[in-house]
């Protein structure tokens, strides 16, 4: 069996040789290192984004019924993307026919990409006295200042119906709840 000389570190450098060794016991040490390192890293982010997610509330919300043209941002008119250009997140039911009833909230706080997986309402309306659930995709969006979500298209019967009391929720990926509004008459027995 052939020995091999581990040079030092000291000696490396001596020699103006900056590569990392790769053979005997500093080697070992060296890769703890990394993964303890790899480790860290990934903790510290993990924590980073539970503590984002903590801090998100919703300072304010209300409903508004809007035309077609009403809900368009100014990139649409003019047929060219601009992005980082609104102040907004809309989301929509039916993409296709934007024109609906939408439910704005000004967000505070960790609104992150991946922050916010779904929204969940629960809601009544002057055409029925029997509450509905509407609920949005959120995965993947970031989120801006002001969150829209509308219920679109045939979803939503016209702007003679107005929502009456409503309760929405912000949820995670495991269905925790990230923020809550109430309107004001949802609060009243």
């Amino acid at each position: 069996m052939k020995r091999r000389k581990i040079r030092s570190v000291e000696k490396v450098e001596q020699k103006g040789d900056r590569r990392p060794l790769t053979e005997g016991p500093e080697s070992g040490i060296r890769d703890g290192m990394n993964r303890s390192r790899t480790a860290c890293t990934g903790l510290l982010l993990l924590v980073t984004v539970i503590v984002a997610a903590a801090d998100l509330r919703i300072e304010t919300a209300f409903t508004r019924y809007y035309t077609d043209e009403g809900i368009l941002p100014i990139a649409d008119y003019f047929r060219d993307a601009v992005p980082g250009q609104s102040f907004r997140t809309v989301v929509s039911s039916d993409p296709e026919k934007p024109a609906g009833q939408y439910f704005i909230m000004r967000l505070k706080g960790g609104t992150g990409k991946g922050t916010i997986a779904r929204a969940r309402m629960t809601l009544y309306a002057t055409d029925s006295k029997e509450p509905r659930e509407e609920e949005w995709d959120l995965e993947g969006i970031d989120p801006r200042k002001w969150l829209y979500l509308g219920i679109t298209g045939t979803d939503w019967p016209g702007e003679a119906v107005q929502p009456l009391a409503w309760r929405i929720r912000l949820l995670d990926t495991t269905g925790g709840i990230l923020a809550e509004w109430k309107s004001f008459l949802w609060e009243q027995p």
